[in-house]
């Protein structure tokens, strides 16, 4: 009986366990880069809201009369830059204020005399493919209601 001396891997078995774990670590990257896209997302989205979330509260302190396209609202617009030390994001939200009296028939708040309507939209700076978010406020003499 001949004894063969079994020590080690053979060329196959190296082969196939090197094709395995490039397959594992292919993987595992793609991962990674999924997880770091979904982040970046999200935590733009949450600025976004950010800088959505104060166009109310300035609009609020506006004098009703003073209300305009031009009103600022975003103080709160610019954010460090996680992957640029001492860079900053800043979001540019575009402010449009319409008399609800010059809204078309069909629009629902055309029904408000004596009203704003004010239309806030902001995008992500860097992927302007990305669909904007939108806030539509409307405000009257006496209070602010959010649509």
């Amino acid at each position: 009986m001949i004894k063969h001396n079994e020590h080690g891997f053979t060329a196959v078995e190296f082969l196939l366990a090197a094709v395995v774990f490039t397959i594992l670590v292919i993987g595992l990257i793609d991962a990674y880069d999924s997880m770091v896209r979904s982040y970046t997302i999200a935590r733009q989205l949450n600025q976004i809201y950010t800088v959505l979330s104060a166009c109310p509260e300035i609009d609020r302190a506006l004098e009703f009369t003073d209300l305009s396209s031009t009103s600022n609202c975003a103080p709160n617009n610019t954010f460090p830059a996680e992957n640029a030390p001492g860079g900053s994001i800043s979001y540019t939200p575009a402010l449009t204020v319409t008399d609800t009296s010059s809204l078309s028939s069909t629009d629902p708040l055309s029904a408000y005399p004596d009203s704003k309507v004010v239309d806030v939209r902001v995008g992500f700076p860097q992927t302007p493919t990305v669909p904007v978010m939108e806030l539509r406020l409307l405000i009257t003499r006496n209070g602010i209601g959010q649509l």
